[in-house]
């Protein structure tokens, strides 16, 4: 008998001496949802036009190479590319409201980059879209989603 009150004790002392794997991946940390969002083919080839749009106009801005014509042409298609996203998507709710919000990040930052105001600096405004890119497969589940540095 007091061998089995030992087994006992031995099993109840193993079960509160660490949780469990799985209960890990329940909780999320501070601030992060439980999964990333969903995404469609309209959000994941859009996202990917962006992001080859800015990483091939990259280095004009870093290099204070870009005419401010040219920076005009790459806002516009980025807003484009964003319209097409959200007018083409099926996302709704919470998805849809995060994404507009990114897209609206990233298009402000470009935007700043076409037409500086007082106190605006292309690479602040650049740092700021690549900052939402970067937050873009955090926030959203895309297998064919490749970082900015990683697209080449």
């Amino acid at each position: 008998m007091a061998f089995l009150r030992i087994v006992a004790f031995l099993m109840l002392a193993l079960s509160f001496s660490a949780p469990a794997p799985a209960a890990e991946k329940i909780v999320p940390r501070a601030g992060q949802a439980i999964a990333p969002l969903p995404t469609d083919p309209a959000v994941q080839k859009g996202m990917a036009t962006i992001r080859d749009l800015v990483r091939t106009n990259h280095s004009l801005v870093t290099h204070r190479r870009m005419p401010p014509d040219h920076a005009q042409r790459f806002a516009a298609q980025v807003k484009i590319e964003a319209d097409k996203i959200l007018a083409t998507t099926s996302l709704s709710g919470d998805s849809l409201n995060k994404l507009k919000a990114l897209l609206e990040e990233i298009v402000t930052g470009l935007g700043a980059i076409a037409k500086p105001t007082d106190g605006t600096d292309a690479i602040d405004a650049l740092g700021r879209v690549d900052a939402a890119l970067a937050r873009y497969p955090d926030e959203f589940d895309d297998p064919t989603w490749k970082p900015l540095q990683a697209a080449e």
